[in-house]
C-alpha cells in the first residue's frame, strides 16, 4: 500500500485518543489550565457524568483575543520554550488539551485577558472552528463548555461507564489536584448536587481536614531534606489504613502522580506497623529541582521519571520512619494550673539534631534505633520484665517480691499523711506523663489511665509486644539467661531444619544458642533474657514455620524483622494476666519511651483516648 499523509483532523483525533480517554480526563486539563493561569477560584459543572457537558469556569489570567484561535493549534502553549524543555514548571505544557478536546466534542471557549476591557468566545466542532470570534459577557478569567463528548469518535462512547463512575472518577481528580493547590477553592456540581466544594486554605494540613475529617486527630508531620530535594506533606498514624492504596497522595513539584517508587518507600515506612495487606493514608509532596525530574513520559502526565531513585527513595523512607517514630508525649501538654499554680510543660528525650543525625547514612532505622536504646534498663524495669512474664495468674507479680513498692507498710504513718503522698505523686503523673497516672484494670485486659482531660484506655499485650519487639531490635544489647535444663526440640519437616541451619547465626544475635543435635532435633540453651519464662518448643516451632513461610520473599533484615515479632508476641504479657498498679504506670512509662508504641506489631491501637467534653457529652454536661 502506498503510503499517505494523514489529514490534521484525524492527526487530531488520533492525538486525542492519547489524552482524552475519558470525562475525566477533559477535567484535568482544563483544570490543570485554570491553575496555571493564576486562579484562586475554580467552579466545574457536569451533566450525564460529564458525557453531555463539562463546564470549567476560572478567575485566572485569561486569553487574549488574538490567541485564542492560535490556542486551538496543537502544541501551542505560553507555558514552555526550547530552553525550558529539562525545566518545566507548570501543570499543562504540551500545547495538546484544547486541540484534544475540541476534535472529539463540541466546544466553546470564552476568555477576558486580565486587563482586557471585553471578553470574547470562540467555538469548535470535531476539531474544526464554527464561525467567527464573537463578544462575551465575562467579569474576569476563563470559561469553557465541552458538550456531546466523543460524538466525532461514537465507538469510544461504548467504553464509558457509568454515569455515577464517571462523576466518581472526576470528584477524584479534582480531590487530587484541590489536595495540593490549597490555596484555590473548589467546587464540583453534578446536576442538583455538589459532590465537592473547597473553600481557599492556607495549607496542606487544613485542606487534608476539609477532606478527611480524621485525619485532624490522627495525622503526623513529615518533613525532610537533602541535596535540594524536599519533603513535605502529612501522615496518619498506622491505625488509620485502607485495603486500597487510594488513600495514597504523592506530589511530585505540585503535580499529581502516581509512582511505584514513592508507593514502595511509603509501604517500606509502615511494614512494621499495619498487615501486608493493608495501605497507610498519606499525602506527600516532593519538590525537587526541575532539572533533576521528567514530567514529559506520559501522556496524561501522571508519571515521572527520577534522575536519583536512590535518593528519593532514601527521603521518603527517612522523613516517613522519623514521623512514625514520634513517641507519646512529644507533644506540648496544655498549660494547666495545678496545686503549685505553674504550668507544666512536656519535654522531648531527643532533638531534631539527634534525628538527623541518626539518618545521616542508608542505615536508617538500625542508626535511628540506637538513639532510642542507649539508656540502660534501671533494676525496676528488669524486674517488671520478669513480672509481665509470669506464666500464669498465680505467679507472684512484681510487687510481692519488691520492697520497694510495699505499700503495706504506708499504713502505719497518719492516714492524712499517706493521702498527700499519694495525691501529690498522682498529681504529678497525670500533669507531667502523657499517658499520666493508672487508675486500675478491668477485664485483666485493659489499663485505665487518668490524665489532664481525658482518659486513656491500654491494651497491656499489644502495648507489651511493641515494647518487647523493639527491645529484640536492638541485638547488641540483648541480655541472654541460660536455660537451667537445655530444651530438645524436634522439628518435623526438613524445610523447617534447613531454615534452622540457615537463620542459626542470625538467632543467636537474637539471644538464641541454637545447637544442631541431628537431622531432625535441635537443643535450645539460651533464649534472651526479656523473654522470661516462655514454652520454648512452641516458640521455636513457631519461628521455624514463620521463616519456612516467607521463604525468599522477603529481603533479610525484613525477615528478620518478622521473626522478632513472632517472638515478642509470644513473649508478651497476656490479656488475662492481672497487674498491680505500680506496673501499670511503669509500663505506661515504657510506652512514653518506645518509638512506635502506639500501636503492636500487627498495627491495632496500643492504647485510645476518651476526651472528658466527649465523656460529658454523654451525660448531658455540656
Amino acid at each position: 500500500m502506498a503510503i499517505i499523509l494523514l489529514d490534521t483532523k484525524t492527526i487530531n483525533r488520533i492525538a486525542a485518543g492519547e489524552v482524552i480517554e475519558r470525562p475525566a480526563s477533559v477535567v484535568k486539563e482544563l483544570v490543570e489550565n485554570a491553575i496555571d493561569a493564576g486562579s484562586s477560584e475554580i467552579e466545574i459543572k457536569i451533566e450525564s457524568g460529564g458525557r453531555n457537558l463539562t463546564t470549567v469556569t476560572d478567575n485566572g489570567n485569561g486569553i487574549e483575543k488574538g490567541d485564542l484561535e492560535l490556542a486551538f493549534m496543537r502544541h501551542a502553549t505560553s507555558k514552555l520554550s526550547d530552553r525550558e524543555l529539562i525545566e518545566i514548571k507548570h501543570l499543562g505544557f504540551r500545547g495538546e488539551a484544547l486541540p484534544s478536546i475540541a476534535a472529539v466534542s463540541r466546544m466553546k471557549l470564552s476568555s477576558k485577558a486580565r486587563g482586557a476591557n471585553e471578553a470574547w468566545s470562540i467555538r469548535y466542532e470535531g476539531g474544526e472552528k464554527v464561525g467567527e470570534i464573537t463578544p462575551y459577557s465575562l467579569s474576569q478569567g476563563t470559561h469553557i463548555e465541552v458538550r456531546d463528548l466523543f460524538f466525532a469518535t461514537p465507538n469510544r462512547l461504548k467504553f464509558l461507564k457509568t454515569e455515577r463512575a464517571e462523576t466518581q472518577s472526576i470528584v477524584d481528580i479534582v480531590n487530587n489536584l484541590a489536595m495540593i493547590n490549597y490555596g484555590i477553592s473548589f467546587t464540583v456540581n453534578s446536576g442538583n448536587k455538589k459532590p465537592l466544594k473547597y473553600a481557599k486554605q492556607t495549607s496542606l494540613f487544613s485542606r487534608l481536614c476539609e477532606i478527611e475529617e480524621e485525619f485532624q486527630s490522627n495525622s503526623l508531620a513529615v518533613n525532610e531534606e537533602e541535596e535540594g530535594v524536599k519533603l513535605t506533606g502529612h501522615i496518619c498514624k498506622p491505625t488509620v489504613n485502607r485495603g486500597k492504596s487510594t488513600m495514597i497522595y504523592t506530589f511530585v513539584n505540585g503535580r499529581p502522580i502516581k509512582d511505584n517508587l514513592l508507593i514502595g518507600a511509603i509501604r517500606y515506612a509502615y511494614h512494621d506497623f499495619i498487615p501486608s495487606d493493608r495501605y497507610p493514608f498519606a499525602a506527600l509532596h516532593l519538590e525537587i529541582p526541575y532539572d533533576q525530574v521528567d514530567v514529559n513520559v506520559h501522556p496524561n502526565k501522571s508519571e515521572v521519571r527520577f534522575q536519583n531513585k536512590k535518593l528519593i527513595y532514601e527521603i521518603v523512607t527517612r522523613g516517613l520512619i522519623k514521623a512514625l517514630s514520634r513517641r507519646v508525649g512529644t507533644f506540648d501538654v496544655l498549660p494547666v494550673h495545678g496545686h503549685s499554680g505553674q504550668a507544666t510543660k512536656m519535654t522531648e528525650s531527643f532533638t531534631e539534631d539527634a534525628l538527623s543525625n541518626s539518618f545521616s547514612n542508608s542505615s536508617v532505622q538500625k542508626k535511628f534505633h540506637e538513639q532510642f536504646h542507649k539508656r540502660k534498663p534501671s533494676p525496676f524495669e528488669n524486674q517488671l520484665m520478669e513480672g509481665f512474664n509470669s506464666p500464669n495468674e498465680e505467679a507472684k507479680s512484681l510487687s510481692e517480691r519488691s520492697e520497694s513498692f510495699d505499700y503495706t507498710n504506708m499504713q502505719k504513718s497518719p492516714p492524712q499523711a499517706e493521702t498527700m503522698v499519694l495525691e501529690r505523686e498522682q498529681i504529678d503523673l497525670i500533669e507531667s506523663h502523657p499517658l499520666g497516672f493508672a487508675r486500675c484494670q478491668v477485664y485483666n485486659t485493659y489499663i485505665i489511665a487518668e490524665v489532664r482531660s481525658k482518659l486513656i484506655i491500654v491494651d497491656q499485650h499489644a502495648a507489651h509486644e511493641r515494647l518487647v519487639y523493639e527491645c529484640l531490635k536492638q541485638k547488641s544489647s540483648i541480655k541472654r539467661q541460660k536455660l537451667l535444663l537445655p530444651e530438645t526440640v524436634e522439628i518435623k519437616n526438613q524445610a523447617g531444619m534447613e531454615m534452622i541451619e540457615v537463620y542459626k547465626d542470625k538467632l543467636f544475635e537474637m539471644g538464641f544458642e541454637i545447637e544442631i543435635k541431628s537431622e531432625n532435633r535441635v537443643i535450645v540453651r539460651e533464649i534472651p533474657a526479656i523473654l522470661g519464662t516462655i514454652d520454648v518448643k512452641e516458640m521455636i516451632i513457631n519461628v521455624v514455620d514463620r521463616l519456612t513461610e516467607i521463604e525468599d520473599t522477603l529481603p533479610i533484615e525484613d525477615k528478620v524483622n518478622k521473626i522478632l515479632a513472632t517472638i515478642a508476641c509470644h513473649g508478651s504479657i497476656r490479656a488475662g494476666r492481672k497487674m498491680k498498679l505500680e506496673e501499670m504506670n511503669e509500663l505506661l512509662r515504657q510506652m512514653e519511651k518506645t518509638p512506635y508504641s502506639g500501636q503492636c506489631n500487627h498495627g491495632r491501637p496500643t492504647y485510645i483516648e476518651m476526651k472528658l467534653s466527649d465523656i460529658e457529652k454523654l451525660f448531658e454536661r455540656r
